[in-house]
């Protein structure tokens, strides 16, 4: 094999932090891991102009170069740029590589070219069983995905306006599934309307999403969202797994690596993200193992990294709509008409927050009411008012998070203090803050405003209402467990979490052998992490379920299909 080094170095990476690990985005593979290639794929010439793959093609092979060169060019609707080239000893590919996602860029070879052609199934095969080129490939295949979603240019077209919720939703979907958009404010960009006109958009089309191939999303749905941009999967329709999870949170994400690394097939399926509602979390300071902190879409970016190495499928946005328990086999049917079966079922679908009962609640939903604290959040209330209701330990990290953008967060409480429900070095965070000031035994009791939230009213315990002008209020009140799609299928406690174990009324148990841990009223189903009865409302103690309920249905596998 020749051996040089390759040349690619697109210009958003030169003056980055990720810029400076280009030796590991972009490695030059040694002789003796070329004649490991050799055993998943098979040498293959191509001729100078042959096109090896298309922006948006899905299940592409990974390619890599014993001689000549590739052209990578990532495009958007806005236009096409060469990002560089790669060279001998050099491959193509990133994470969605492994998932059978959509191409990010086009593959052109440029010189004539001897190349390694490794099929998706064989580089699933590849990484797991090569472990240390594995990790050479997968932490390039990572920063690779972690580069693209940083790059604005070559991702799709958004139009919407801020005070739009449905604008807000399509935001926080592409940002939580890892796509780069352009994004214009139909209210504020000069250049808006003279691109809306390029695109055929018109006001009644907002939100609207220009794809890669410039086809125009009218007001689209998530999944038709994912659909248009190749971030659907295409691989659960009509097959039968052994272990379906239905959450991908931290419970059901570490309930995928450990059942997938262990040689089950699963299938994942969420409504949204990867990350549950700790994806949504500016920086976890108290998980294990990360003594800085880690944000939330970081962690639920590795756990997901892992989930589909080990060759998990997992689905976004999937969202359940009903299961059938009665069977030994459980049918599971998704909203939008897909089916599948499972020999067991994780329940992972986690809580949400509660909505108070305040009037016109949902009229200011994305116009001033928000139920997380992200940088989408954070730019709207820069050098603004903020309020904040909830004393637990999502509401004090948005507090923590949002003191550093907004001229001042009032945090709101029922309570006496936040001592009952808040780690105590968020508390300490608080309480050092200029910018933070707490309110307790108080509640709000009316919002106001036109458009927009322009105001709140709160009073205290006996007191009157006072109002005060507040146009961003954060609602991070108590959970409210995701579990109607179960119907009745598993026992719930008065508050419809669901009931695991010895929590479970001996009459609701149907079979002789004991109930395992984490199993619920019905054989081989197990609930863990935030959507579980009793549970203990951590990252740590979710991920914690999530693997220990893999054994358990290892147990239940072999003892009720025998």
């Amino acid at each position: 094999m020749e051996q040089k080094n390759g040349n690619i170095t697109p210009p958003h990476l030169a003056s980055s932090d990720v810029g400076n690990r280009r030796h590991q985005i972009f490695p030059t593979l040694s002789e003796d891991q070329f004649d490991i290639l050799m055993r998943y794929g098979e040498r293959r010439h191509f001729a100078a102009g042959e096109v090896l793959f298309r922006q948006g093609d899905r299940h592409i092979a990974m390619y890599v170069i014993i001689s000549g060169s590739i052209e990578i060019e990532r495009g958007s609707a806005l236009g096409a740029t060469v990002i560089g080239t790669h060279g001998p000893g050099m491959f193509t590919g990133e994470m969605g590589s492994l998932a059978g996602r959509a191409a990010v860029a086009t593959a052109r070879v440029v010189a004539d070219s001897e190349l390694i052609v490794i099929s998706e199934d064989s580089l699933r095969t590849l990484v797991i069983s090569e472990a240390e080129l594995s990790e050479t490939i997968m932490r390039a295949y990572i920063l690779r995905r972690v580069a693209y979603m940083s790059d604005q240019t070559g991702g799709v077209v958004l139009f919407g306006a801020r005070d739009s919720q449905q604008t807000l939703i399509l935001r926080h979907f592409l940002n939580r599934n890892g796509q780069p958009a352009a994004y214009f404010d139909t209210d504020a960009d000069e250049e808006a309307q003279a691109l809306m006109a390029r695109f055929g958009v018109k006001p009644d089309d907002v939100p609207a999403v220009v794809t890669l191939n410039g086809e125009v999303l009218r007001r689209p749905t998530l999944r038709q969202l994912a659909d248009g941009i190749g971030i659907s999967s295409d691989g659960v329709d009509g097959r039968l797994f052994d272990v379906v999870v239905v959450g991908a949170g931290p419970a059901g994400l570490a309930a995928a690596v450990y059942a997938a690394s262990e040689g089950l097939t699963v299938a994942v399926l969420d409504a949204k993200a990867p990350g549950g509602q700790a994806g949504a979390s500016s920086k976890i300071e108290n998980y294990f193992g990360f003594p800085t902190g880690v944000s939330g879409q970081a962690l639920a970016g590795r756990g997901l990294s892992q989930a589909r190495k080990f060759g998990a499928e997992v689905a976004v946005p999937f969202k359940v709509s009903s299961v059938n328990c009665d069977s030994l086999e459980y049918d599971i049917e998704t909203d939008t008409g897909e089916k599948m079966r499972a020999r067991s079922i994780v329940i992972a679908s986690g809580a949400r927050y509660r909505k108070p009962d305040l009037p016109g609640l949902e009229r200011f939903e994305g116009r001033g009411v928000y139920y997380s604290a992200s940088f989408m959040e954070a730019n709207f209330c820069a050098d603004e008012e903020v309020v904040i209701v909830g004393g637990g330990n999502s509401a004090g990290q948005a507090a923590v998070f949002l003191s550093q953008h907004a001229k001042h967060v009032h945090i709101v409480v029922r309570s006496g203090g936040l001592a009952a429900s808040m780690s105590r070095y968020l508390i300490q965070r608080i309480e050092a803050s200029p910018r933070i000031t707490l309110h307790t035994h108080k509640q709000i009791v009316e919002l106001r405003g036109g458009d927009r939230l322009e105001s709140i009213c709160w009073q205290s315990a006996g007191g009157e209402p006072r109002e005060a002008p507040a146009r961003h209020l954060f609602l991070f009140l108590g959970a409210e467990p995701s579990t109607a799609w179960l119907r009745d299928c598993v026992a719930l406690d008065d508050k419809n979490f669901v009931l695991t174990g010895p929590d479970v009324p001996d009459e609701k148990w149907p079979l002789e052998r004991p109930r395992h841990f984490l199993e619920t009223s019905r054989p081989r189903i197990f609930a863990v992490g935030d959507v579980r009865s009793g549970s203990v409302k951590r990252v740590a103690a979710a991920v914690g379920e999530g693997s220990a309920a893999v054994s358990s249905l290892h147990q239940a596998l072999a003892s009720d299909f025998l």
